[in-house]
């Protein structure tokens, strides 16, 4: 849930530290090393005092308390981000947080879900490449028939994404950032990994 919600905010780790740091509070707010392993599921129980940061951070957006500080661009990222809470509590607290965590409350609707990860150009290139080439090392592997492959895996795409996942397959183009964008999925991965994916266990020395 806090990486959804950092990720809407469109915040990095360091976004809410550096900001606290910039206003001279620095410990109003999670470090950026203990939010990466809350974050991954990793943290053990947390302490009370996790959740009244928490809780002072969300009022803050809420309010649009963000203090004097002079980084227009930190300024700017904290001025759009958006309070965590649903329709009974707008805006929680350190007890919402709480019964979140303990498993009383549930996560909002709005954050069950993660938004897609910006990535530029080059890394959308990058990934186009990676499904490539696991498909032509499923191809030499098993000695499979690339035109059968493909077919499969259009088919998997199906009639609405197939035709752009086989272009981006064959290597006549990548995927945009915008296109990848529409592609993911809840689970933090994308359609086309999934449809290789399903197609490997399905093929031929799976």
């Amino acid at each position: 849930m806090l990486l959804n919600w950092r990720r809407r905010n469109g915040w990095t780790q360091y976004t809410v530290c550096n900001w606290a740091k910039a206003i001279g509070e620095p410990s109003s707010v999670i470090s950026y090393g203990n939010l990466s392993v809350i974050e991954q599921g990793k943290a053990g129980e947390l302490r009370q005092r996790s959740f009244w940061q928490l809780g002072e951070l969300n009022r803050r957006i809420a309010a649009r308390e963000w203090g004097r500080f002079g980084d227009a661009a930190l300024r700017k990222k904290l001025e759009t981000a958006m309070p965590l809470g649903d329709s009974e509590v707008p805006v929680w607290g350190p007890l919402e947080f709480w019964a979140c965590y303990c498993g009383i409350r549930p996560v909002p609707d709005a954050f069950r879900t993660s938004p897609a990860p910006a990535i530029s150009q080059r890394q959308a290139a990058m990934l186009s490449g990676r499904w490539r080439q696991r498909l032509r090392s499923q191809i030499a592997q098993h000695e499979l028939d690339p035109a059968a492959a493909l077919e499969a895996l259009m088919a998997l795409a199906g009639e609405r994404h197939g035709r752009d996942f086989y272009a981006v397959l064959t290597g006549f183009r990548s995927y945009s950032p915008l296109e990848l964008a529409g592609l993911w999925l809840e689970g933090d991965r994308y359609r086309p990994e999934l449809w290789l994916e399903q197609w490997i266990a399905s093929s031929p020395g799976a």
